[in-house]
């Protein structure tokens, strides 16, 4: 029998009625659904026919058809154990170290796809809410958990593409309060709950299925109307979607081949007075569900991020090396130490990938054993064990994609700045530029091309955005490190140097 998850504008199908997986067109179809997306100042109908949006639709749409090749299915597929069907990978909870590299195939296949240039596509928002859920079940909140996981099946047999908005607006940076105008309770009603308010920063929403409202900075005692967790569809009544303006202008491919593909979208999200069921409330004024929940996560983010992260790694050092072989400069020592540093530290983050996937099935392991975390006796390992995916997440990845666009811009130089793939069709100039724009072993197309990618990597509007994105992926990043000086693998370090002088 069936079930369903009701809201208004949406009522969809669960379990059996569902048909697991879609197809790209499937997904396109679904974006007309009466939104409120707001772009340039102007109220976008008909999202799909949007042209600036076009290009990531059509990225999204593949990712979407792609599950259904027989090279990819079993990669990043998995039959429901709900319904039979087969349902996207990126759903499945692990228990074991060989279930959690099962995943990390999947996330592999998935980031490589979008070369590590799309960090919200759904992978991320699965892997969120498995983490929830199993966060909320070892800390005992049992009701909110089942919640979660019945939303987790629905997204899984609808094959959903999820966004989020984890913060609350910049209001007033300076207080630890919850701003006046961050999303709050406004009307309790028997069926569900009315709130209004502003939360941000939710990349993909222009072109999302449905949205997550969740916690990422702490709640206090006294904020229980603004400690919520909910899941709304894009065009439920009252949400506003108000985008920045979308960087791809129509250019070609050849002009902005990152710009064209992968431009998410980032927007703030305005409800107001939006209706949330109780079905899609998670978490209602529950302070110790919402703080703990997450931040007791088993660990698939750290892997689906660490995996996204590795890819992008990869591209960039690839770009680096194809444009320094389109130079010569490959054979200077400046840049052969450069470009292998590079593959070094590409070497490190693909291991990251393994010893996320360890640090996962460790602690799952540990709460089969009634503990939240792996604790190590001490002498044969470290009695704190911190997460190695939050660590990698951040401090390791904004520094080295930082490294890498610098090497990036030295490789290509003033190359870079390079006319448009029209100045090189003109006819009267062609035959000129085939004659000296050239590079070794490379003809000036190419060489024009290759210049036209490493512009859009590094110093477009896009570039510059992914350079800010990578940055504050993961939160402040003052903030961040001031957390990790409190942890305990702080003083257990200490405990080395006051062993030594026996104090």
């Amino acid at each position: 029998m069936s079930t369903t998850i009701k809201n208004p504008g949406r009522t969809l199908a669960r379990a059996s009625a569902a048909k697991g997986i879609r197809t790209g067109e499937e997904y396109v179809r679904g974006l007309n659904d009466g939104r409120r997306l707001f772009i340039d100042g102007k109220l976008v109908t008909d999202v799909t026919g949007y042209a600036p949006l076009k290009g990531v639709i059509s990225t999204i749409a593949g990712m979407f058809d792609v599950q259904h090749t027989p090279e990819y299915q079993d990669i990043i597929t998995y039959v429901s154990p709900a319904t039979g069907h087969r349902v996207s990978k990126t759903y499945m909870p692990a228990s074991t170290l060989e279930e959690f590299q099962d995943r990390l195939r999947c996330d592999y296949a998935r980031t490589d796809l979008t070369y590590g240039y799309m960090g919200r596509l759904t992978d991320f928002m699965s892997a969120i809410l498995l983490d929830l859920e199993a966060g909320l079940r070892a800390i005992g909140k049992t009701g909110a958990a089942d919640k979660v996981d019945a939303y987790i099946e629905y997204c899984r047999e609808n094959d959903l593409q999820i966004t989020h908005a984890l913060l609350d607006p910049q209001s007033d940076r300076s207080k630890p309060d919850a701003p006046n105008e961050a999303v709050r309770v406004v009307e309790r009603r028997p069926d569900g709950i009315v709130v209004s308010g502003v939360r941000m920063l939710s990349t993909l929403a222009p072109v999302a299925d449905e949205c997550y409202v969740g916690p990422y900075f702490p709640r206090k005692p006294g904020e229980e109307e603004y400690t919520l967790t909910f899941v709304l569809p894009m065009n439920a009544p009252g949400l506003k979607i108000v985008a920045r303006e979308t960087y791809d202008k129509g250019a070609s491919l050849f002009d902005r081949p990152l710009t064209g593909r992968f431009d998410e979208g980032d927007a703030i999200l305005v409800f107001d007075n939006v209706f949330v069921p109780t079905e899609r409330l998670l978490i209602d004024g529950d302070v110790e569900a919402y703080n703990k929940g997450r931040t007791n996560a088993a660990g698939y983010v750290g892997i689906q991020a660490i995996t996204r992260s590795t890819a992008k790694l990869r591209f960039l050092t690839g770009l680096c090396s194809t444009v320094a072989h389109a130079n010569g400069r490959d054979k200077t020592p400046r840049f052969q130490a450069q470009i292998g540093e590079l593959v070094g530290l590409l070497a490190l983050s693909e291991g990251m990938q393994q010893g996320a996937c360890v640090d996962a099935a460790r602690r799952v392991e540990a709460r089969r054993h009634g503990q939240l975390s792996h604790v190590g006796d001490g002498i044969s390992e470290p009695t704190h064990q911190a997460s190695m995916g939050a660590a990698a997440l951040n401090f390791f990845y904004p520094w080295v994609n930082t490294k890498a666009i610098e090497c990036l811009r030295f490789a290509a130089g003033s190359g870079a700045i390079a006319m448009s793939e029209a100045d090189y069709q003109n006819p009267e100039i062609q035959p000129l530029l085939d004659k000296w724009l050239i590079g070794p072993g490379i003809d000036a197309e190419h060489r024009l091309q290759l210049m036209k990618l490493v512009w859009d990597a590094s110093s477009t509007e896009f570039g510059s955005r992914q350079a800010l994105y990578e940055r504050l992926y993961s939160g402040d990043p003052e903030r961040n490190a001031q957390i990790w000086f409190m942890h305990p693998k702080r003083v257990e370090a200490e405990g080395m140097v006051k062993r030594l002088l026996g104090w």
